[in-house]
């Protein structure tokens, strides 16, 4: 992405706020960002922001998923991403068999009888509401929308990149050049 500012955020589950035993549903709070990466500050009021899982690994065994039938697990976040829908069962409440999506990424867990198109998940960027102003919950689901149920409370970590446009006056400007 052109005239982008990068930051990157390593989330371990067994460090959330809430969620450590229940690592399917986690919460952590990246406003406190702003204390440790100079310029993110410049970002603090944006409207949006670009999130993409650049990695993510869980602590369950390929056995495990094959047992529950995970093919693929689905990371989300806690709120809609603007630009970005998804399928779902027609119903009463939505007879137009797609709602807005939530997910961030998207990871094959390789198990036997499911076919990919490519064992690597090579997950791109999402259009997500501003990040860095506090909260944001992290769900794990299965390729069914359900929360996925690991074997104990095994933890995972994900590696995600944050871009935002750079603002017309920082456009022409290197990171160093802030200080």
């Amino acid at each position: 992405m052109y005239n982008m500012e990068y930051f990157e955020v390593f989330l371990n589950s067994a460090d959330a706020n809430q969620g450590k035993t229940t690592p399917h549903t986690t919460i952590f709070n990246l406003g406190s960002i702003n204390d440790f990466v100079p310029n993110s500050h410049l970002y603090q009021n944006a409207d949006y922001c670009y999130v993409k899982v650049k990695y993510f690994v869980v602590e369950e065994t390929l056995a495990n998923f094959n047992t529950a039938n995970v093919g693929t697990i689905l990371i989300e976040m806690g709120s809609a991403m603007p630009n970005s829908v998804r399928s779902e069962e027609i119903s009463t409440s939505n007879p137009r068999n797609m709602t807005q999506s939530n997910i961030i990424g998207l990871v094959p867990t390789s198990i036997g009888g499911n076919t990919y198109s490519s064992t690597r998940y090579e997950n791109d960027f999402v259009k997500a509401g501003n990040i860095l102003n506090g909260d944001i919950v992290i769900n794990l689901k299965d390729q069914d929308n359900v929360s996925l149920t690991l074997t104990a409370s095994k933890a995972w970590c994900m590696l995600l990149c944050i871009g935002f446009e750079k603002q017309a006056q920082l456009k022409n400007k290197s990171n160093i050049d802030y200080f």
